[in-house]
């Protein structure tokens, strides 16, 4: 692929390339990038004694380029802007250099060769890499890059001086004027250069003053500025009136059954959305959504575009579109080919739905060539009678194909840009705009360097302006029915759906029959998915002038929803967003027994099953590709909650209905088995806990029945049954592999989900033991934590309760774990079974010594080690552990300098304060501070019944550190004073082992007068 133009390739563009000039810089970059030993300082500066004729040679190169406009092609023009650019870059610099004299001596010595690498900053401002300026990036980003050229240019400079003896502030003082009035000079001469060259302010992406008008005019508008090209021919008049005309049209058919309404059209209806973008690299992840949030979000999605297209990286890199389904990547593609200038692009839009996907790129956009003009279509005689137009091919719904087919296309992008170099290499370069949905962006190959632009949800701003124009354009229908236009206050409620651009619309067209979203209140996200499908299923099936009765009617709108239920388990157990028509079908023909109809003579070719059914909802995105001449279709929810919300509802109405059945069976019948064969094939797949939507979704419908709490005694039934066979109506519906094991827990855990729904579940300890551990071994390591991250777990002596939630931490109560297993056993139990969650906490305990190898020690320990901070949690860890085991909580208070007097108190009144260590540990404690009071007070109450014989070291220096410290023994006390000591303890015993204490306590003798 093309790099950026170098400097003496830019003044050779520009026509100066025989200059001596070029020469010299050619010398010095080639020296520095190939590391030679030819350039010493006295050679650098001479060539800077030079400069003044690079500033005046690249100066008269930008001043010619004014006359070089011409009739120039769209390519030619921007490789000229470039060339401009790259001389602007060195000019600028070597003008503030020439300016400002650099303080170097010319008689300095000669660098060595790693004093020469720091040319490389010098050398960086020729080369041309790092500095043309690009559209992904702000208007402070492309600044900053040049800024940072010129410092490091600057910087390997004064690198190099630095070692000749210059003072360095001077130097680096030098340095920072140098790079500041560079800046300047810089900004200056690319004011100059847009007055005959507009786009350059484009890939600077700086401000323009353009009034806000319909979108993407104001794209049109700018290019309009910056056209070179001639009157298009015929061909390229051709294609573009056809993506013109496509503007006026509307952008949904008109709803019949509302006469009146207005959809607006392309042209009138499409608005702008903010975006993101950037340059792809190796840390990005544009499959994850997440991931966007640190990337700014802007809102000159027009500027962008004219920057991108008229840039040289256009021609070089593909750029790929995101965004969600219903976003408006089609609907931007659609304005960008009508809104570029014929005389300048010849665009070519391909709806890589229908085009053949064992094609080539080539194929590929020759398909889209025929499917505009009807006709046959070549694209190498196309591009060849480009003229200076530049070729533009918009690629839409790249992800349709995966969708559509189910093949991957991982390295689609590299073929897109392996199509752009052969068309460069053939002199007819071609810019390349790929659309598709941000979920399958993970598994592209996108090539590095291209941009990667996201198209945003709509901000409120969007919907406000969008609801003015669908009020205005329906005003009048609105007024003769009385009727108000959707309020952004009330759309805005429902925010996950107002801000993507399809469902808005579809927000709008429910509420213009009856204002049904302002009049609802507050009935929930459910209710408002019950309407919005219900009221599009009335639609549909009022279509059909059948005759039926209300009753009739009321039934089959609920035999669509059905359908469109069995649409959002084909997706929800396949664990995709989308379905092909082919698995829908099998779905179809195993659930509810539906075939494809057959085909008659002169008949067109039949529905599907899937596709009768969803080809009537536009909430329903439709894939399509072509494949050995065979069409291929996907399904997609625009929003994955309207397949959430199915699959809660169909759930919830099966058990309603099982239960309505179980009700209706005479008694003798009623203790079989319950006929829960569908029931059973939908939920013995995946685990509902898989969509946290869809257990919420769940929960609602339960708060909302009056019967809710009828069910529950027939799951529980259910579940008492759930491993029995079946009659086998429905084996045939297997829309994923799952073993009989798996399809039992699954079904299993499902049954015990759905009467948590309507509230606490009672089960066994030991029950719920076996179902988690079989549960465990059969779903997989995302399942099972799903399960865990829905299902809170409340521990009630011999039971467990279950209910709705994110689990919170819970202690184990002594008497819940049972105390028939042993540590040994357990930690013998897990190695053995290599349970993961097991031998976390086996680890843990490793440690314990053999002959402490139990849990309550490993639990004493752990709570006196890791006890809390405040001193109520202390002393109740301490008292809890002191009769079982002393040694350890004596060991811990030895080291815990927080524990207070009072603590201390309470534990001497137990079997604790019984033992000599506490004793010598409390007497440790005494003389050191302003606790002695209290200590004394308490030695008072208890010393009486101490041993005082296994503490008398401990005892004389806690009495003698009181004496030395000044303390004065009261009258009246309940604690000895220190000769009452001195007559207790057995001073000869002590002087054996602490001679230091019987002088200390002759000294204190002394002191009272006692010889």
């Amino acid at each position: 692929m093309a790099k950026n133009l170098s400097y003496r390739e830019a003044a050779k563009i520009l026509g100066g390339g025989g200059s001596a000039v070029i020469t010299a810089v050619e010398q010095l970059t080639s020296a520095v990038l190939l590391g030679g030993v030819a350039v010493g300082l006295t050679d650098l500066l001479g060539w800077f004694d030079a400069k003044s004729d690079l500033v005046r040679f690249s100066r008269e190169l930008l001043s010619g380029i004014a006359g070089k406009r011409g009739e120039r092609s769209r390519h030619d023009r921007t490789r000229l802007v470039e060339a401009a650019h790259t001389v602007i870059v060195v000019t600028a610099y070597f003008e503030a250099v020439h300016e400002l004299a650099p303080p170097f001596r010319e008689d300095a010595a000669t660098p060595d060769r790693d004093h020469q690498l720091q040319l490389f900053g010098l050398a960086s401002l020729f080369d041309g890499e790092d500095v043309l300026p690009a559209a992904h990036r702000t208007r402070k980003e492309n600044a900053d890059l040049v800024e940072g050229c010129y410092r490091r240019a600057t910087k390997s400079l004064i690198t190099l001086m630095a070692d000749s003896g210059e003072e360095d502030v001077l130097l680096w003082t030098w340095a920072q004027r140098v790079t500041q009035t560079a800046v300047r000079r810089y900004d200056e001469l690319v004011r100059r250069l847009a007055v005959d060259y507009p786009e350059i302010t484009f890939w600077l992406q700086h401000a323009h003053d353009m009034a806000v008008s319909a979108g993407l005019e104001r794209m049109e508008t700018a290019l309009g500025l910056l056209l070179t090209g001639t009157t298009p021919d015929t061909r390229r008049g051709e294609l573009h009136g056809k993506y013109r005309a496509a503007l006026e049209r509307p952008i949904l058919k008109p709803e019949d059954e509302l006469p009146g309404l207005e959809f607006p059209s392309i042209k009138a209806g499409y608005i702008d959305p903010d975006y993101q973008v950037f340059a792809m690299d190796r840390k990005a992840e544009p499959g994850v959504l997440s991931w966007w949030e640190r990337l700014p979000l802007r809102e000159d999605l027009y500027s962008y575009l004219v920057g991108y297209l008229t840039s040289p990286k256009a021609v070089t890199h593909p750029a790929l579109v995101l965004g969600d389904p219903g976003s408006g990547k089609s609907l931007l593609t659609r304005v960008l080919s009508a809104r570029l200038p014929p005389s300048d692009f010849l665009v070519v839009r391909v709806e890589l739905r229908s085009a053949p996907t064992e094609a080539d790129v080539v194929g590929q956009v020759e398909h889209g060539l025929r499917e505009a003009l009807q006709g046959s279509g070549n694209w190498a005689e196309l591009s060849r009678n480009a003229g200076g137009a530049l070729l533009v091919v918009l690629l839409d719904g790249f992800d349709e194909l995966l969708q559509a087919t189910g093949v991957s296309q991982t390295n689609y992008l590299e073929n897109v840009q392996r199509f752009q170099r052969d068309c460069d290499e053939r002199g007819c370069p071609v810019a390349v705009v790929v659309t598709s949905r941000i979920g399958v962006a993970g598994g592209m190959a996108i090539p590095s360097g291209a941009d990667v632009l996201r198209l945003a949800p709509f901000s409120e701003r969007h919907v406000v302006r969008w609801l003015e124009k669908w009020g205005r354009l329906n005003a009048r229908y609105f007024e003769q029915r009385g009727l108000a236009p959707l309020a952004p206050q009330t759309a805005l409620k429902h925010h996950d759906l107002a801000v993507q651009p399809l469902l808005l619309l579809m927000l709008a067209l429910y509420d213009a029959d009856d204002n049904a979203l302002r009049d609802q209140g507050d009935i929930g996200q459910g209710g408002l998915y019950e309407r919005l499908l219900t009221r599009f299923a009335q639609r549909e099936v009022g279509k059909e002038e059948l005759g039926r009765t209300d009753a009739d009617f009321r039934k089959d709108v609920e035999n669509e929803l059905e359908r469109l239920s069995v649409v959002a388990f084909a997706m929800f157990h396949r664990g995709a967003q989308w379905v092909t028509e082919k698995d829908l079908n099998d779905d179809m023909r195993a659930l509810l027994e539906e075939q494809e109809q057959e085909r008659g003579p002169g008949m067109r070719t039949p529905l599907t099953p899937g596709g009768a059914i969803l080809g009537r909802f536009f909430f329903v995105q439709l894939a399509e590709a072509v494949r050995d001449s065979q069409l291929l279709r996907a399904y997609e929810f625009l929003h994955a909650t309207f397949g959430e919300y199915l699959v809660a509802r169909h759930t919830w109405y099966l058990l309603a209905d099982l239960h309505e059945n179980e009700s209706n069976r005479r008694r003798r019948v009623a203790i079989q088995q319950p006929d829960d064969d569908e029931f059973h094939a939908l939920l013995s797949f995946t685990p509902l806990t898989t969509r946290k939507s869809v257990v919420d979704f769940l929960v609602e419908l339960a708060a909302n029945d009056p019967k809710r709490g009828e069910y529950r005694w027939l799951v529980e039934k259910l579940f008492e049954t759930c491993g029995e066979e079946r009659s086998g109506k429905r084996a045939g519906y297997q829309p994923v592999k799952r073993p009989a094991p798996a399809r039992y827990a699954v079904y299993s855990l499902n049954l015990v989900l759905l009467p948590v729904v309507l509230g606490d579940r009672a089960l066994d300890v030991r029950e719920w033991h076996r179902l988690t551990s079989f549960w465990r071994s059969q779903l997989t390591e995302a399942e099972w934590t799903g399960v865990m991250e829905s299902l809170r777990v409340r521990w009630r002596k011999e039971e467990i309760l279950l209910s709705y939630g994110a689990e919170n931490r819970s202690f184990v109560e002594t008497e819940w774990a049972d105390r028939a297993i042993s540590l040994r056993d357990a930690a013998r139990e897990a190695h053995f079974t290599a349970d993961p969650a097991g031998n976390v906490f086996r680890y843990a305990f490793e440690g314990l010594p053999d002959s402490r190898f139990d849990v309550d020690y490993a639990r004493c320990l752990v709570e006196l080690n890791a006890s809390p901070s405040d001193l109520e949690g202390k002393l109740d860890r301490y008292l809890r552990w002191s009769a079982s085991y002393p040694d350890a909580v004596l060991e811990n208070l030895r080291k815990d300098l927080v524990v207070d007097a009072r603590m201390l108190g309470v534990l001497a009144t137990t079997s604790l304060g019984d033992s000599s260590a506490f004793q010598v540990l409390f007497c440790d404690r005494i003389g050191h501070g302003v606790e002695n009071a209290v200590l004394l007070e308490v030695f008072g109450k208890v010393w009486q019944g101490w041993n005082t014989a296994s503490c008398e070291v401990a005892l004389l220096d806690a009495w003698l550190r009181l004496h030395e410290s000044g303390h004065e023994f009261p009258e009246v006390r309940s604690y000895p004073g220190l000769l009452e000591v001195l007559g207790k303890v057995n001073l000869s015993a002590i002087s054996s082992v602490r001679p230091d204490l019987i002088k200390r306590a002759m000294t204190a003798a002394s002191e009272l007068g006692v010889e």
